[in-house]
């Protein structure tokens, strides 16, 4: 038959006099009366049925069995604690902490998370600009949105294959003649070393092969650079150049009409947007609502 359990009381007086060797340091400690914790003492030996304690005096010197037992006992308190705090940490609020991408986050997530929160009152998102890849690894993040795989113990799924496009300006779309549309305006790049940056001499190659190269090598167009991704995006919705860009990145603008898509030619994007988790511990009930309203608010915006 399996013993019940001694109260949890006379647990936390065992343990405590092990540690003080004092049955009226431990009283003080606890908060208790000498007695209660003698009683507690002595119900803890009647119970496992052997001497805990040798008495010297005011000294409580813990046998070796004594030891052993407080040492594991310690350790299941302590995790008892734990699994209390957590159970009561999740009833009161689940949170999911997500690490999205700088340029995913301003240009796609940020416009539709008061629609999530809308629909999830009870889950508290704390989302966070972040390019490192070791977010989940450090436990820093419960999910990560960025371009790229998963790697080693992580899981996931693709958000969106991406194309990456020329946009500008409806302005300047209008205005484009039939030849030689990019000698009408700057190639627009940035500076800084974000995620979404692209090349526009291996987007013209790949896509022109040598015929793309004159494009750069006798400079009928000029370059623009802007210090930051959101400095160059919004020179291009004035219409001051051409932007090369990522589907995700230009959807909302496109689909508002303040981008238009410059030419037809377009090139596969090398990495998807992704998102990603760890696969031990594996996502909660918030987590995984979360994914799955990712999911449909990206097979609407991007297809």
């Amino acid at each position: 038959m399996r013993r019940t359990l001694p109260p949890l009381a006379v647990m936390q007086s065992f343990v405590d006099v092990v540690e003080t060797m004092s049955v009226t340091r431990s009283a003080e400690r606890l908060n208790l009366t000498q007695s209660a914790v003698s009683h507690h003492i002595a119900r803890l030996e009647l119970h496992v049925g052997v001497p805990l304690f040798e008495r010297s005096g005011r000294a409580m010197c813990p046998t070796a069995e004594a030891a052993r037992l407080a040492e594991r006992m310690t350790r299941s308190l302590r995790d008892l604690s734990v699994a209390l705090d957590e159970a009561g940490n999740a009833a009161a609020e689940p949170v999911v902490r997500v690490a999205v991408a700088p340029e995913v986050l301003a240009h796609w997530l940020a416009p539709r998370l008061e629609a999530f929160r809308a629909n999830h009152p009870a889950i508290r998102l704390e989302v966070g600009a972040d390019y490192r890849r070791d977010v989940l690894t450090t436990g820093e993040a419960d999910l990560q949105i960025r371009l790229g795989h998963p790697g080693p113990g992580q899981g996931g799924f693709v958000l969106a294959e991406d194309d990456e496009l020329v946009v500008c300006s409806p302005e300047l779309g209008a205005r484009l003649p039939e030849r030689q549309a990019f000698a009408a305006a700057p190639f627009l790049t940035e500076a800084g070393p974000s995620a979404t940056r692209l090349d526009w001499d291996r987007w013209l190659t790949e896509l022109y092969g040598n015929r793309g190269l004159p494009l750069r090598d006798d400079r009928p167009v000029r370059t623009l650079r802007f210090e930051t991704f959101a400095g160059m995006l919004e020179a291009c919705r004035r219409g001051e150049g051409f932007a090369l860009v990522r589907t995700h990145v230009a959807a909302d603008d496109l689909a508002a009409g303040r981008l238009v898509v410059a030419v037809e030619e377009r090139l596969p994007a090398e990495l998807p947007l992704s998102v990603i988790h760890p696969l031990r511990p594996a996502p909660g009930v918030a987590a995984r609502q979360f994914m799955e309203w990712l999911r449909e608010a990206a097979s609407t915006s991007l297809g």
